[in-house]
């Protein structure tokens, strides 16, 4: 595993962000849970997936349609084999990722 993503994250107290240098838990005392990690570094796809959410939620849109809606308008890649974003290819995508990390 490589150094660009954190296996050991303590829960919060809201006062400092998770993933802080006062946050990080020491392997030896925490229990690394199979669905807190991803098993190897996000792919450009995936950054850019993610960057775009974060965008979409900073900007208040919760909905599915909405979501969809801005990925499209935003260009970001579909998935392999399709031609744009759909509710389908977005609820495929985020179980592919969940299923790569262990998560259900």
């Amino acid at each position: 595993m490589g150094d660009d993503y954190n296996r050991q994250l303590a829960a919060t107290d809201g006062a400092e962000r998770k993933g802080g240098e006062a946050t990080i838990e020491e392997s030896a005392r925490v229990r690394n849970l199979r669905w807190q990690t991803r098993p190897a570094p996000l792919t450009d796809a995936e950054n850019a997936l993610a960057d775009a959410l974060q965008s979409i939620f900073t900007e208040e849109v919760y909905d599915l349609p909405g979501v969809v809606e801005r990925l499209n308008c935003m260009k970001i890649a579909p998935p392999v084999g399709a031609s744009a974003w759909t509710e389908e290819s977005f609820r495929a995508e985020l179980r592919r990722l969940a299923d790569l990390t262990g998560g259900s």
